[in-house]
């Protein structure tokens, strides 16, 4: 059981490394503090990467568009210099290297998993070459700091955020009757409330479907985010930072959830204010409570949480006012006491991680010799896990709606998505450790290792009759791809 659960939580045991004699303990500690990430070189920040992308924007829409607006050729040519110089092909790549060189290497792999599980929950799906400015370091600089605190802090700083206001079109959200919205529309620009951010939040984010909120919570969720929106102008268009403007804010009372919010002095000091105090309710609302809870049980338990593993989250969330450091450990113990009865079948991103650990594969380079900006694209080789991905099909900045990749063996359990595994597995004697030797003996050791019932896979990898096949028949094996 506590080789399962390890492999369960994390990434499995790497050919050297000893199974804690507390497992539980070792995995529910990880959550007092945030680890740092494991890279040598100085990591982007979202203001460094909201200015590359909007110097990408404004160069190409509205220099380079003009410019060579009858000469594709010369176009094209400008437009990939512009490409470097920005680094539209080089960020993403980077990225994806930080969070898997961290989560092989870190002393943390659980922390690392929950993570993973926030961000893809809080997703940004593929739009406006986010991905390739801005994705990973939203993850890093808005999710990650936030996963000690309440999960209420969590919910306001993603909304807030220049990602997720852009993203969801919310500045595109004006309130009809604000003095903006007036003079726009005076003006024949037809502006008014966009829905896309309110939803979101209120769908994915929070309450769920479950708590039957109907169009009008909607629309009156919509007119509390009126005004939060990035600074516009001419050089950085949609790139400027986030400030609440209350020109563009439609002002209440509103109701949502059958909760009026009448908060006094709109005009002045109080506005803007209804979005933490209304995120407030959200946060801490009963069908928030068993819908994160029950993703969470969703995540690293099975596919259909039972309310025996989701009640013990609850109480802890009641109890904690929504801590996450303590709903984290309360989700670790009901791990830890269903992980012998039930099977999750992992993600591609997380199968390629634990196999990644348990052979001690070597598909990032160690700290990649000039994997820093310096105006080039990346090369083949700090590219070759963002293609592994790709292959895979889970490109993890790219998720193609809001809600991010369905954490569900039935999203993944198809002919072509378990062929696109077994022909990276194949691949995997391309990006082996050259001081192992991956015979019979080591993948004995690993598997013992890594399995309480190790017994089958022995048997299946004793029967393989190459070195290659060795790899294909242990990651796609029942017990590898289901922990």
């Amino acid at each position: 059981m506590k080789k399962n659960f390890l492999r369960k939580v994390a990434f499995g045991l790497s050919p050297n490394e000893n199974i804690n004699e507390d497992p539980l303990n070792w995995a529910k500690q990880q959550f007092n503090s945030v680890p740092n990430f494991i890279w040598s070189y100085k990591l982007p920040t979202l203001l460094e990467q909201r200015k590359r992308y909007g110097e990408w924007v404004y160069g190409d829409r509205k220099v380079l568009r003009k410019k060579f607006k009858n000469d594709r050729l010369m176009y094209e040519k400008e437009k990939d210099l512009l490409r470097h110089k920005t680094g539209e092909k080089f960020f993403e790549p980077l990225e994806l290297s930080i969070r898997h060189n961290t989560a092989l290497k870190t002393t943390n792999p659980v922390f690392e998993r929950m993570w993973h599980f926030w961000s893809n929950f809080f997703a940004i799906s593929e739009k406006d070459f986010l991905a390739s400015f801005s994705t990973g370091v939203y993850q890093r600089d808005i999710i990650r700091p936030n996963m000690c605190g309440s999960f209420e802090d969590l919910v306001y700083q993603v909304t807030t955020s220049w990602c997720m206001l852009h993203h969801l079109d919310n500045a595109e959200n004006i309130g009809p009757n604000s003095k903006e919205g007036v003079r726009l529309n005076s003006n024949n620009r037809k502006v008014g409330l966009n829905e896309n951010h309110a939803r979101e939040l209120l769908e994915l984010h929070t309450v769920s479907s479950e708590a039957n909120y109907s169009q009008e919570d909607v629309i009156n969720m919509a007119k509390v985010m009126t005004g939060w929106a990035h600074l516009w102008n001419k050089k950085d268009l949609e790139a400027g930072p986030v400030k609440f403007q209350p020109s563009f804010h439609e002002n209440g009372p509103y109701k949502i959830l059958g909760k009026l919010y009448d908060i006094k002095d709109f005009n002045t000091v109080n506005q803007g204010k209804e979005l933490k105090i209304v995120i407030k309710d959200l946060a801490n609302h009963p069908s928030t409570k068993k819908n994160i809870s029950r993703k969470l049980c969703q995540h690293f338990i099975c596919d259909e949480p039972t309310n025996e593993m989701i009640e013990p989250i609850i109480q802890t969330w009641n109890k904690n006012d929504g801590n996450l450091i303590e709903i984290h450990k309360t989700l670790i113990d009901v791990v830890f006491n269903f992980s012998e009865n039930y099977k999750k079948f992992s993600m591609p991103e997380l199968w390629l991680l634990q196999n990644a650990k348990m052979l001690d594969l070597k598909y990032i380079d160690n700290q990649p010799d000039g994997f820093e900006f310096n105006g080039f694209n990346a090369n083949r080789s700090q590219k070759r896990l963002k293609n592994i991905l790709y292959d895979l099909g889970h490109n993890i900045y790219r998720a193609k709606q809001p809600n991010g990749y369905i954490d569900l063996e039935s999203e993944w359990l198809s002919p072509e998505l378990i062929i696109r595994r077994l022909a990276i597995a194949k691949r995997f004697t391309g990006i082996v450790n050259t001081n192992i030797s991956y015979n019979n003996e080591f993948f004995e050791k690993v598997i013992v290792n890594n399995f309480d019932k190790p017994n089958k896979l022995l048997k299946l990898l004793n029967n393989s009759t190459s070195y290659s096949d060795q790899f294909v028949l242990f990651a796609n094996s029942p017990e590898v791809m289901r922990s």
